[in-house]
């Protein structure tokens, strides 16, 4: 038997009907059971964006530009604060050259293959958190506009471990002089003339590269009495990890997302081609919207919900290996102005997170699962619930670009945006 509840929106197109029991209680004892599945609620999404992202001591730095299809020119660029505990040189020491170090964590999103151009400039200001203790993606600082250096490279994330980029003698021979002549002899005086680094691609690159925080700046001299080429000295200035961090931007103009300068606003997913999205890094993110669960009520007979899944699938005839990563999706309880209430639970007391269910290259297919049944008990049960909805981010939020595309409830049968509710009515008579 079919239950069709249309006038409170809350269609089953697919239902089974079985004898069973069921070990919740004894009002399922001697009792006429029926378990429906329901695979054709209302459920809709849309695509919003917080305002910041937290991006204070993360494991990797982000570097780079690239022209995203959907985004728009993506950009990140590196804020850091060098650092050492000595500052001494040999007064017979001869600068030879400086070098920038950055490792690389094998990180990357977009187009590696074409050269891409640095330019790093001297901070003007003290490169200091916020007022609650964070950097954010929004962070910036006033850089001097004239640059220390320009470089240009070819990256090679997976072939090499780090990235050597000459910079320019000027600025080595300037902190070389100051630390010979005792002009610097520790960070406080060091931090006082040279505030720290701005790294900022430039606009016409291709890729976004993960750096590991542990990079450097390097000076290398020559002592007069070493004659052997091996006998090379270098002097290290390494990355303040905690005072080293990515600044992430787009240029959103003549896109779906143009209007998304405000986390109260969401975009339809009928109003940006049928889907809803998450980027990394920028704090976008899906938004699930369920706004018909009254209905179940009007089900005759006294009923449980036994189970309930969201089910939400990435379009990957857009997507590719390359351009999106990760197997699970992070899962928070947001309001109605899209601030996180907390994170999404099971019933066994677990951070829930969207799990892919199934994933076929054939037929171009990756689904996630996300487990909502304690979620929606929790919504029909709390004052404010009617006012909850879920919240779909990128595991690597504050360290990635990794951007997803989702279909919406306008798809597919196989493809579609859609809840999967197992509900349980007895003793209808």
């Amino acid at each position: 038997m079919c239950v069709l509840l249309s006038s409170f929106m809350l269609l089953l197109g697919s239902c089974s009907q079985d004898d069973a029991s069921f070990p919740v209680g004894e009002d399922w004892v001697d009792s006429d059971t029926r378990v429906l599945y329901i695979d054709t609620m209302t459920v809709e999404s849309s695509t919003f964006k917080f305002d910041s992202v937290q991006v204070s001591s993360t494991s990797r730095l982000l570097l780079g530009s690239y022209v995203d299809p959907i985004f728009g020119r993506t950009s990140s660029t590196i804020y850091t604060q060098l650092a050492n505990s000595t500052y001494t040189l040999d007064s017979d020491a001869v600068f030879d050259s400086i070098v920038l170090i950055l490792n690389y964590d094998d990180y990357f999103y977009n187009d590696t293959t074409q050269v891409q151009t640095l330019r790093i400039h001297e901070v003007l200001q003290d490169i200091k958190p916020t007022d609650d203790g964070y950097f954010y993606n929004t962070t910036t600082f006033k850089y001097d506009e004239n640059t220390i250096s320009e470089v240009t490279y070819t990256p090679r994330p997976i072939r090499e471990d780090s990235l050597h980029l000459r910079l320019e003698d000027a600025y080595g021979q300037l902190l070389f002089d100051e630390i010979q002549d005792n002009d610097i002899n520790n960070s406080d005086e060091f931090l006082r003339t040279h505030r720290g680094l701005a790294l900022v691609p430039d606009e016409n690159n291709t890729t976004i590269l993960g750096f590991l925080p542990a990079s450097s700046i390097r000076i290398y001299y020559s002592l007069p009495n070493e004659v052997e080429e091996e006998d090379e000295n270098s002097f290290d200035m390494t990355f303040n990890s905690s005072y080293s961090y990515h600044n992430l931007s787009s240029d959103r103009d003549t896109t779906y997302f143009e209007s998304l300068d405000d986390q109260e606003i969401n975009v339809d997913a009928e109003d940006s081609g049928g889907f809803s999205y998450i980027q990394a890094g920028l704090g976008i993110a899906s938004r699930i919207s369920i706004p018909h669960l009254a209905g179940l009520d009007y089900i005759e007979g006294s009923g449980t919900l036994l189970g309930a899944n969201l089910l939400i699938s990435l379009n990957t005839k857009v997507e590719s290996t390359s351009l999106y990563a990760g197997s699970n999706l992070s899962c928070y309880i947001i309001d109605q102005k899209n601030q996180i209430l907390g994170n999404l639970y099971d019933y066994e007391g677990n951070e829930a997170s969207g799990t892919v269910v199934a994933n076929s290259d054939e037929f171009s297919q990756t689904t996630f699962s996300v487990p909502i049944h304690y979620f929606l008990d929790q919504k029909t049960t709390d004052s404010n619930g009617d006012n909850w909805y879920l919240a779909l981010l990128d595991p690597a939020m504050s360290e990635s670009v990794n951007r997803y595309s989702f279909y919406g409830n306008k798809a597919s049968e196989t493809l579609k945006l859609q809840i999967i509710l197992i509900y349980a009515v007895y003793d209808n008579e």
